[in-house]
């Protein structure tokens, strides 16, 4: 009996999260607060993402059916209220805060997924 082997999904949330370090690097080129901001904006989409991928492929198989559409379904679900949550605490927590670099970052991190294929190799 041959097995279908899980996607390896785990690589894209490490490459989120390498990619938030990266632009918040060079975002230290410009100033120390763009650099804190380009981090924040970065984790906000990448702590998100990786919640979702740690629970949208925590069941596989055809018998756990249900427990897998639920799972996709919670995941998307709690992976917006905890990006809402973040960009919440940030606008309210942190200043001084560059929010060109925390959303140029946020985007960037959120379009990685366009290099999600070769990094996972679907």
């Amino acid at each position: 009996m041959t097995s279908i082997a899980r996607p390896p999904v785990y690589r894209i949330a490490m490459m989120q999260f390498a990619l938030s370090f990266i632009i918040a690097l060079f975002a230290l080129i410009y100033s120390f607060e763009a650099g804190y901001s380009a981090l924040l904006g970065g984790l906000t989409c990448a702590i998100p993402n990786g919640y979702f991928i740690w629970r949208a492929f925590k069941y596989s198989g055809a018998r756990s059916v249900d427990q897998v559409v639920r799972s996709f379904y919670q995941g998307e679900s709690w992976k917006f209220v905890l990006t809402a949550v973040s960009f919440a605490v940030i606008f309210s927590r942190v200043d001084p805060l560059n929010p060109w670099a925390l959303f140029g970052a946020f985007i960037i991190v959120q379009f990685s997924h366009v290099m999600a294929a070769r990094i996972a190799k679907l």
